[in-house]
C-alpha cells in the first residue's frame, strides 16, 4: 500500500475547511423554529390585535378610531404611528 504524501496533505486540508462549513450548514437547519425575535413580534401582534381591529372597522375621525389610536400608542409607547400601516402588519 503506497501512501502519497500529497494526498494526504490535501485529504486533511479539505478535511480542516470543509468540516467547520458542514458544521455551520447543519447547525443552520437544527435552528429554533420561533427565535426571540419572532416570539417579541407575535407578543407585539397580540397585543395589537383588539386595537387595530377596532381602527380599521371605526369611522374616520370618530371616537373608536380615537381610542384605538391611544390603545396602538400605549403599547408601542409613542405617539403618531402610521396606523393604518401597522394594522395592516398586524392583521
Amino acid at each position: 500500500m503506497d501512501i502519497n504524501l500529497n494526498t494526504a496533505i490535501r485529504s486533511a486540508v479539505i478535511a480542516v475547511v470543509g468540516l467547520p462549513i458542514t458544521v455551520a450548514v447543519a447547525a443552520t437547519m437544527f435552528v429554533d423554529a420561533t427565535p426571540s425575535d419572532m416570539k417579541a413580534q407575535a407578543r407585539v401582534k397580540g397585543d395589537l390585535t383588539e386595537a387595530c381591529v377596532d381602527y380599521m372597522v371605526s369611522k374616520s375621525d370618530s371616537k373608536l378610531e380615537r381610542q384605538a389610536q391611544d390603545e396602538i400608542d400605549d403599547v408601542l409607547g409613542a405617539d403618531g404611528a402610521n396606523y393604518k400601516d401597522l394594522c395592516n402588519w398586524v392583521l
